[in-house]
């Protein structure tokens, strides 16, 4: 039993040191190429953004960060309070580099909020969709070029292109001055990407 015991703690452990290699088997297996060099020099605080058109997004989302940044970075989930409240200590006996940020129902004061968490922070990854939806919509939301310049960090276009298979990160960059400008950069970005669902998005071409 003692023997046993051992084998599965050792087992655990070696789960958890090499999961990442776990993960990167899985896009892999998925037939997704991914651009390695544009993972060098980094900074310490990212947003990343980039289209969302499916659930599929977030799933592939999360593979890159188990596989790629979670050594590394902390992952900041924004999450409705009901399901915060319940699932934060819950997910903290697993992975300790999850962090989530209650989302209130009118969302008033969310990007102070988030402001107030990250300001004194580092090492870590904030993941938003500017469309804010899966649906097709025509509106870009400005929470990540406020939370950028609030925060004077990064933001870094992730292209994932389900036609190609391939991933690209772009480089990382400050956002523009003015919105309209951002705006159009965002849009440039996403047209270079196919979604997995083009009629999703109004950007893709």
């Amino acid at each position: 039993m003692n023997m046993l015991f051992i084998i599965l703690f050792i087992l655990i452990l070696v789960i958890y040191e090499y999961n990442h290699i776990l993960h990167q088997t899985i896009l892999s297996l998925l037939g997704f190429k991914i651009n390695m060099e544009s993972f060098t020099n980094l900074p310490s605080q990212i947003i990343f953004i980039g289209a969302h058109t499916s659930v599929y997004d977030f799933f592939i989302g999360s593979l890159l960060y188990y596989g790629y940044f979670h050594k590394k970075y902390n992952n900041y989930i924004l999450m409705k309070e009901d399901f915060e409240r319940y699932t934060s200590s819950i997910f903290y006996h697993f992975d300790s580099k999850l962090k989530f940020i209650p989302v209130h129902k009118e969302k008033k004061g969310l990007i102070r909020k988030i402001v107030d968490e990250l300001r004194f922070k580092d090492n870590y990854v904030l993941f938003i969709s500017p469309e804010g939806t899966r649906k097709r919509t025509e509106t870009i939301k400005t929470g990540y070029w406020t939370l950028a310049n609030e925060l004077n960090i990064d933001v870094v276009y992730v292209g994932i292109d389900f036609f190609k298979k391939t991933i690209v990160f772009e480089e990382p960059r400050k956002v523009e001055k003015y919105w309209e400008n951002e705006k159009e950069k965002f849009i440039i970005s996403t047209k270079k990407y196919s979604p997995l669902f083009p009629e999703n998005c109004s950007f893709s071409n």
